[in-house]
């Protein structure tokens, strides 16, 4: 296998770059700080997922840092989403803007450059990784979670909305993802801090969103 463990991390990287039992939660920055009902914050929620998910052509331009068991790597990461199955991941180094690697979609073909120059081909980037890594990672659910979105792919176990009915807290496919702030005070504003992780597999990844467009 030609990935050692820095370009598993670059793959990796390159593919970054998540309900009937949810819950609700009231958070309350004072004692002057009104109480948001439920049904307020579940009526902005359902409003912000029908607004959101209707604008399928997106960039974003952030800074990563991850963990994977005892290792630790920041980089730089340029996502351009142009419609539900188009895209172009480019992973950059975090001081010199190069490019380290990319992934691209384009309806059912998928294309896998490498810091090696090696291009890697299929139609599935979830079966690209495993096959190129031996990991498997829900890739197709990080478009909608990036944007504070459930993923329509997997069944939702947890989630805790603000008082402005965005997610906090999102469970979904054994993944965990936390939502500590956003771009302004808005119902439908994107994410500004993301934290996604799994416990069992030592994951643990922090996006900071340094620009929205498209948005």
């Amino acid at each position: 296998m030609f990935i050692t463990k820095w370009k598993f991390v670059l793959v990796f990287l390159s593919l970054f770059m998540l309900s009937s039992c949810s819950t609700i939660s009231v958070r309350q920055a004072g004692v002057k700080k009104p109480v948001v009902s439920s049904s307020s914050k579940q009526n902005q929620w359902k409003k912000r997922q029908l607004l959101v998910a209707k604008k399928a052509a997106w960039n974003l331009n952030s800074k990563v840092a991850l963990r994977y068991r005892a290792d630790h790597w920041n980089f730089g990461l340029s996502w351009l989403q142009q419609s539900a199955n188009q895209y172009v991941m480019q992973i950059k180094n975090p001081v010199t803007g190069a490019l380290l690697a990319k992934l691209s979609r384009k309806n059912n073909a998928v294309s896998l450059l490498s810091n090696d120059g090696r291009v890697y081909k299929d139609t599935d980037e979830e079966r690209l990784l495993k096959r190129q890594t031996g990991v498997k990672l829900p890739l197709k659910g990080m478009q909608y979670w990036m944007r504070g979105l459930t993923s329509p792919l997997y069944k939702v176990d947890k989630l805790v909305l603000d008082s402005r009915g965005r997610p906090q807290v999102l469970h979904q496919a054994g993944w965990k993802i936390n939502y500590s702030n956003y771009v302004n005070n808005s119902f439908d504003a994107m994410p500004r801090k993301v934290v996604i992780m799994r416990d069992k597999d030592n994951v643990y990844m922090k996006v900071i969103v340094k620009k929205w467009q498209g948005i």
